[in-house]
Order: structure tokens, then sequence, then C-alpha cells
């Protein structure tokens, strides 16, 4: 064993990664900050970076061994040269894991712990077109820097690389159409600004109108459909101006990974004895269908990961605004992410959906949409 792998298993059980640990599973288990495999989260210590493995859930971060240490050094080097970094296999694993496709992200951060959330408040802001100019009445006073879309991996990475030689005191970077970065000397001091920045950029959901629950049980009779457990899904359907904006194409890329270009609407002004074969038109859609002023119906082969992913993208939509300037992905964009490395992460994060229990992160969802607005004041829809 070299003396860099002797330094890496010596650090597995570093007081740290514990905090890290412990961290990332309280992130992990709120569904309005991370949504199935998504978000990261890292801690930098004796020139290793350890960083949340690709395709893992940080739910799961106290109970499994969920991050890579990566020589920080030769990572940054990839940066500064633009080539990709390879990966690393985890030595306390008998199983491979490759590092979070954001490890340039994390590496290029200067802070010794680093947190990424798909924040579903920060994207509400985030998919704007007038996002850096409504985020800075939002987070005034606060470190932060608006980052416009940049693919991610190693294009990202770079970017953050500039932002910092810029401004070397940022400590928050709004991603558009992406998320939320947040740095700090500490686990303790890193959350503590994700509570401040919550607190900032709350927005309460927009009530919709109930789903049409007897019309979506008859077509759960007579089609491989079934109503969806959380029925606060059915907004996706019943609320206009979530329509509208499903229409118009992708918001954020983890949309287009776990649930497809296109929304698989099917139109209200359909009769009901021709709904069936519209159904059957969309068989091989994977997840839902959703029926235009009805409701959600989703697929019995949904997996955990594309129903945490809906859920998500429920929230986000409930809390944009009918007159919200929408910034969407662009074809290529979206091409990108499918095409790319990102576009082998979907398996990755089904293969490893959590052990620790997605029935208790429901619930926490649920809770949380009954709770959150006795809990504090939240910002109304911005239009």
């Amino acid at each position: 064993m070299s003396a860099a792998e002797a330094r890496i298993t010596s650090r597995s059980g570093h007081p740290e990664l514990v905090s890290l640990g412990q961290l990332s599973a309280r992130i992990g288990r709120d569904p309005l900050l991370v949504q199935a495999s998504s978000g990261n989260t890292s801690i930098k210590a004796d020139r290793i970076l350890w960083v949340k493995a690709s395709g893992k859930w940080l739910a799961d971060a106290e109970q499994y061994q969920i991050f890579v240490p990566v020589d920080l050094a030769e990572v940054r080097e990839c940066l500064r040269q633009n080539t990709d970094f390879a990966g690393i296999d985890s030595s306390s694993s008998q199983t491979r894991m490759s590092a979070s496709i954001e490890t340039f992200m994390h590496a290029a951060f200067p802070h010794r712990v680093v947190i990424h959330v798909h924040s579903v408040n920060t994207i509400a802001w985030a998919v704007r077109q007038d996002a850096q100019v409504r985020l800075a009445e939002q987070l005034a006073g606060l470190p932060w820097q608006w980052i416009p879309y940049v693919p991610s991996g190693l294009p990202l990475g770079r970017e953050i690389a500039n932002v910092v030689i810029g401004h070397p005191k940022t400590d928050i970077l709004v991603l558009g159409n992406h998320g939320l970065v947040i740095g700090g000397e500490d686990c303790d001091t890193a959350e503590r600004l994700l509570i401040e920045i919550e607190r900032r950029l709350a927005i309460s959901p927009r009530v919709a109108p109930e789903a049409r629950s007897a019309l979506l049980t008859r077509l759960a009779r007579i089609s491989p459909w079934r109503l969806p457990d959380l029925r606060n899904l059915h907004a996706l359907g019943t609320d206009p101006t979530s329509r509208r904006i499903l229409k118009g194409g992708v918001l954020y890329p983890c949309q287009a990974i776990f649930l497809g270009r296109t929304a698989p609407l099917i139109p209200c002004s359909v009769p009901f004895s021709d709904v069936r074969n519209h159904i059957g038109e969309h068989d091989e859609c994977r997840s839902l269908l959703i029926l235009e002023g009805s409701g959600v119906m989703v697929s019995e082969r949904i997996t955990r990961a594309e129903q945490a992913t809906l859920t998500g993208l429920m929230e986000v939509l409930q809390r944009i605004g009918p007159a919200a300037p929408i910034r969407y992905l662009r074809e290529s964009d979206v091409t990108g992410v499918l095409t790319g490395t990102l576009g082998h992460y979907r398996q990755a994060a089904e293969n490893s959906e959590p052990r620790s229990g997605f029935c208790a992160i429901t619930r926490r969802l649920r809770h949380r949409l009954q709770a959150s607005p006795r809990r504090r004041p939240r910002t109304p829809i911005p239009k």
C-alpha cells in the first residue's frame, strides 16, 4: 500500500468525515433540498478531497460509505489543464465507486466544506430570466455570485474557478437552471448558511385545484397506470400554470434525465371514450402521464428516483408565478445532458436507491407540505 493509500485509509474514520456524513444525511432526508441522488457534499482534509460518489443518495450517508477520496492537487491540475479527471476506486468498498461528476465544482470552490443542493426554492428563482436581479434582492448582504447555466463537470468547475479568482470572498453560488452551492470552514458554518439562504428564498407554493379522482380511478381500471401515492402530484395536471410551464420545455438537467425531454400530457379536450386510446399511445412512457385538468397517473414501473424527481419538479412549478419570465434549457443543453456523462447517471442513481428508507423521506415531505405555512413566513409566489 502506497503512502497516499495509507493516508486515505486512515482518514476514512476521521471525525470530520463523520460530521460530513451526518450533515449529508440531514440534507438528503429533506426532499425540498435534495431529490433522489441529486446534490453532493465534500470536505477537504490533508490534501484529500472527500466527495460523494456518483449516483449515491445523501440520505444514506450515516449508514454506508458514500464518499470517495481523490487527490485534491490532481483534480485541480486537471481543472487548470482543462482535462477530465478519471475518478478513483473507493478503498473502503468491494464495489467500485466513481467520484461525482461535480468533483470539479468541489475542488474549485476553496472552502473546506462544500454543499451542493437542488433546493426547489432556489431552482424556482434560478429558472427565471430575471433571476440575477430578483436574487440580488433576496440575498442582499450575503457573499454570493450568480452563474448562468453551464453544463456539469469540467465546464462548471472552470466557471466556478473563474468566479473565485474575481470574487475570492464568495461563499454562495446560485447556478442558473441548476441549484445552489455553499462553502464554509466547517459543517456547522456551511449548514447555518444553507438554513439562512433557504429562509430568504422560501416561496409559498401555489394551491392547486383538486384532482378528478373518480375519473382517474376509472382510468386506472382500464390501463396499466395508477394514482400516485402523493396526492400533491396531481398539481402537475390540475394547475394551469404548471401545465403551461411544462409544455414550454425542460427547466433543469435532472428533469430531462429522469422524466424525459417532454411531459406526456393528454389534452383536456379528449372525451373519456377516447382517453384509453390516448393512454395506449403513452404505454412506453416510463414514469408518468398527465391528464390536463384532471391530475396525474404513474406507471407501475416508476422507480423511486423518478418519483423523487417528479415530486421535486412539482414543488418547483408550484413556486413559479404565472407571469414569471422563464429561461428553459436550450435543446443543445438537453442533448448534452442526455448524451454526455450525465446520461449514465440515471442508472447509477436507480441502482443506489436509498437503503435508509424512502418511505421515511416521503413522510417527511408530506409533513413539510402540511406544516410549512405555519413554520415560518414565506415569500408569496413572485410574479
